[in-house]
């Protein structure tokens, strides 16, 4: 009975997720915090952000 109910919740929490997409709210923040050197070179070292 313990196995049944695990695999029905473990079943649930998978059906529930989806891996790699986000919200455009998601996608604006993430984006938000990335540095382009080419654009702005005062934030870059070598061309890496920093």
């Amino acid at each position: 009975m313990k196995k049944v109910l695990l695999f029905l919740v473990v079943a649930i929490l998978c059906g529930c997720v989806k891996s790699g997409e986000f919200t455009p709210e998601t996608n604006q923040l993430y984006e938000m915090g990335k540095v382009d050197c080419e654009k702005t070179p005062e934030r870059c070292y070598k061309g890496i952000p920093w």
